[in-house]
């Protein structure tokens, strides 16, 4: 080619001049206009905006002859760009050209993405812009290329129009202005598109909404509604088009309440919440509205969009939740947390009135017992009844709540004095104490109740529950089925066992705890072949703590473990020695907590037979009560202790509820006689029966028995004489240090 090819600067000047239609002949406009003419009709019409943009290139191409017309376009990435249309290209070159990225030698289109203006290109074959996609140039024979950007609504370059000819070419000012217009057209056809399609996805979000949604003027009249809207409220499209938006709402609102939601839609554009509808048939139901004015470009409301749901469903579901979370399930009563809210709103009312209210913290006594000798079921029904019961009591203004377990609280409002309060405790400790009737059971139970006052006692929910609490156990200390009103001594009790609490984790540390040894004696013989472990507490200020002030704090504290460990350790290495010195068949008896049956199972037997001990060297001492207890590991450790050959005691008999099924079902070698039954003991006593009784009972279950609080030669002879084996109490000797213990048994 023997003239020269121009830079992109030198064709700016000569090409990018923008082109006008004076500078074309008539011929040329004529055509133009037709060709603006039929693409703009595809447009109007609404065809596919592919097949539009296929129309214009095949059109191009009957004005060039020699040339084809392509479309590319920018990926999603505004990275690369592929063909869009291109009706008369070959599909090989097609995928050659799919990828292209946008630079300054990608060829005429590249560069017009590239560069965001027209390039036109006359010899592919040497012009430096094609550098990168030359072969394609010889491959399909485009001898040049004129390309032009494609923009969007907002003049965003988003492809490319071009035509590409056979031969060696510059466009003529017709040609470019084919170009123009021909890229300018498939913007608009594009742009058209997204909004089409942005209008379609509209259109099937409006109608596939679950929402009812209605579009109203500016006179609030319904000018078209969606699917939803008839299956909520039952009204079809044609009967609501032209009628007035409340016509979907109850009547239940007053037109105050219209008021000032419209108000609010006029002044911030929009409004939400709840309100009551009607349906078609005249049903009310709450429905969630949300109302939105939609403006106009100069600002002015030109109509509102008004959707809403039924949310009946979810009310309910609320409810339910609301109920799990602030009511018992089994009783119906207030929970904890619901009680707790109730008590803060009443403490508030209380002191702003100026009036009293009175805290009630109610155990049921014996209830353990029914669920075990019933069944869960039993216990369960007991519990209801109970509720109803308590409710029966009390007043409306009042709340009673179900904490857990067989835990109850009372809140007794406007309580202006003790005696107010006392009549509705008197109430309820008789209701209770009556038989529980429950199917074909009848169960017995009673309460203790601790009472606490505001704002006498304390001003704040945490403390009035802790001294109700306090007064509570007060009761039960007292014998239960009674009440108890909280006192300052309590809370200083409490803060003492706080204290004594603290500083027993310390007492096994620093070597506080040691033990004593009191002697049990063979009745018949006098011997002595027997002793109890008793541990004491040698406090640094207080002195010396008897175990009846901490043991029951370890047990709450689950100190007792391994303050019972440590006991039964120093025991067995005790009887070790005494065997080997005094009696090989000498026994230590050590009491073990039903706490510490729930813990480790072996370690006791395993420790005997590190010392080489038999295991008849141990009685274990346990409670009635703990027989009650049908747990899996108390079973499982008695077993044990019977394989090993250790012996166990009932301590404290009489004073529990055990049956002799129990005494029966588990091998007991020892009956304790509490001390209670002996402190009286004469002759023509009741208690001389009931000894008399249980020796009999335990001698034909193949038992010893061991009488606590022997204090007389009188009670040690009427036992001797009702067959009693052994005997332990003050009239033989006082609990003693292992040395003094020694120069007792040498004594004989």
């Amino acid at each position: 080619m023997s003239r020269n090819i121009p830079t992109n600067t030198d064709l700016s000047n000569e090409i990018f001049a923008p082109t006008n239609y004076f500078d074309l002949t008539n011929l040329e406009q004529g055509k133009i206009l037709q060709f603006q003419q039929e693409i703009l009709q595809l447009v109007v019409l609404g065809n596919n905006y592919k097949e539009i943009c296929e129309q214009v290139c095949l059109l191009m191409e009957q004005l060039l002859d020699n040339a084809v017309a392509t479309v590319m376009l920018l990926d999603k990435e505004k990275q690369c760009m592929n063909v869009f249309a291109a009706p008369s290209v070959p599909e090989e070159c097609v995928v050659q050209l799919n990828g292209l990225r946008p630079g300054p030698e990608a060829g005429s289109c590249g560069n017009a993405v590239f560069r965001q203006e027209a390039v036109f290109v006359e010899s592919t074959l040497e012009d430096p812009r094609w550098q990168s996609i030359r072969k394609l140039a010889v491959d399909f024979n485009i001898l040049s290329c004129w390309s032009m950007p494609v923009r969007s609504k907002g003049n965003e370059c988003i492809g490319s129009f071009a035509l590409s000819s056979f031969e060696h070419r510059l466009p003529s000012t017709f040609h470019r202005k084919l170009l123009e217009i021909g890229s300018f057209i498939i913007g608009i056809a594009l742009e058209q598109q997204k909004m089409n399609e942005q209008l379609y996805l509209s259109s099937k979000v409006f109608e596939n909404s679950t929402e009812a949604i209605m579009i109203a003027d500016t006179g609030k009249t319904i000018i078209s509604t969606n699917k939803a809207l008839n299956k909520i409220t039952g009204y079809t499209e044609e009967e609501v088009i032209g009628k007035s938006v409340s016509i979907m709402v109850s009547i239940r609102h007053s037109s105050k309440f219209f008021q000032k939601i419209w108000l609010s839609v006029k002044q911030y554009g929009h409004w939400q919440g709840e309100v009551w509808n009607r349906n078609k048939h005249g049903r009310e139901y709450p429905a969630w509205f949300s109302i939105t004015a939609v403006h106009s470009e100069d600002g002015i409301i030109s109509y509102y969009l008004v959707n809403f749901s039924d949310i009946t469903d979810k009310k309910k579901s609320d409810e339910i939740i609301w109920r799990q979370a602030n009511f018992d399930s089994l009783t119906g009563l207030p929970n904890r947390n619901m009680f707790y809210d109730r008590l803060n709103h009443d403490i508030k009312n209380a002191s702003r009135l100026g009036t009293q209210l009175a805290v009630l913290f109610i155990d049921l006594d014996r209830f353990k017992e029914v669920n075990d000798s019933f069944g869960h079921s039993i216990g369960d029904a007991l519990l209801m009844e109970a509720a109803k019961r308590l409710s029966n009591c009390v007043r409306e203004t009042d709340t009673v709540a179900r904490l857990g377990g067989d835990e109850f609280t009372i809140i007794l409002n406007g309580i202006n004095n003790q005696r107010c309060a006392e009549t509705i405790i008197q109430m309820i400790l008789q209701e209770l104490a009556k038989p529980f009737h429950l199917n074909t059971k009848s169960a017995y139970v009673s309460a203790s109740i601790g009472v606490t006052f505001f704002p006498d006692d304390a001003s704040s929910t945490d403390l009035l529950m802790k001294n109700a609490d306090q007064a509570m156990y007060a009761a039960k200390n007292n014998g239960r089925n009674c009440w108890s009103c909280f006192t300052s001594n309590m809370r200083a009790a409490t803060e003492i066992r706080s204290k004594i609490a603290y500083e027993l984790r310390n007492a096994l540390r620093d070597h506080q705890l040691y033990l004593m040894y009191q002697p049990i004696i063979e009745l018949a013989t006098g011997n002595v072949h027997k002793a109890e472990a008793l541990i004491r507490w040698q406090h640094p200020e207080q002195g010396t703590i008897y175990p009846a002030e901490f043991i029951a704090i370890a047990e709450e504290t689950n100190l007792i473990t391994e303050i019972g460990d440590w006991v039964f350790k120093q025991a067995a290495n005790q009887v070790a020695q005494w065997q080997a010195h005094f009696d090989t068949e000498f026994q230590i008896s050590v009491n073990k907590s039903p706490k510490q049956f729930i813990s480790k199972m072996s370690d006791w037997v395993n420790h005997l037979n590190e010392l080489e001990l038999n295991g008849r060297s141990i009685i274990v001492e346990i409670t009635e009560n703990l027989l009650l207890d049908i747990h899996e590991l108390v079973v499982q450790q008695l077993l044990n202790f019977r394989d090993a050959g250790v012996q166990v005691a009932i301590d404290d008999f009489g004073t529990g509820y055990s049956s002799l099924s129990y005494l029966k079902k588990f091998d007991i070698d020892y009956l304790k006689i509490d001390r209670s039954f002996i402190s009286n003991l004469d002759s023509e006593s009741n208690d001389s029966i009931l000894c008399e009784a249980i020796i009999t009972m335990a001698h034909r279950l193949d038992m010893k028995v061991i009488a606590e609080g022997v204090e007389t030669d009188s009670q040690k002879q009427l036992l001797i004489a009702m067959g009693c084996d052994y005997g332990q109490g003050y009239f033989f000797s006082k609990p003693l240090t292992a040395d003094k213990f020694e120069a007792f048994l040498q004594k004989g």
